[in-house]
């Protein structure tokens, strides 16, 4: 098992068809190298602005909370969450909740959102 620190993100490109869930860590690293994907059964602790634990757990993925229709091609879709595409959400949480851990900062309306601080454990 390996350690990681640094701040959480989404990160998306072409081809991912969705916002996956990162840890930055590159002010050590650079490039992709430095963005570490959660992946299921990886223990992930996140940190509020005041050092306050938001989440310490295991990674348990929930692929249907926030399931929505692709508008253009009925029958199929995938989950979403505030307004972006996404692979999955921790099991009992809500799929905008969890989704403002990473992305809280991309948006406007959260102006002053900082990312938050967080330690992952790969499995």
């Amino acid at each position: 098992m390996k350690k990681f620190s640094g701040v959480l993100d989404g990160h998306f490109e072409t081809g991912t068809e969705g916002v996956m869930w990162v840890l930055d860590t590159r002010d050590k690293s650079k490039g992709y190298c430095g963005l570490i994907f959660i992946d299921p059964g990886d223990r992930l602790t996140i940190y509020d602005a005041d050092n306050s634990i938001v989440f310490n757990g295991k990674i348990r993925p929930d692929y249907k909370t926030g399931w929505r229709e692709y508008p253009k091609n009925p029958g199929y879709g995938q989950q979403c969450a505030l307004g972006l595409w996404i692979h999955w959400i921790q099991k009992g949480w809500d799929s905008d909740e969890w989704a403002k851990l990473f992305v809280k900062h991309w948006f406007k309306r959260w102006k002053n959102a900082k990312q938050l601080r967080a330690e992952l454990i790969k499995k």
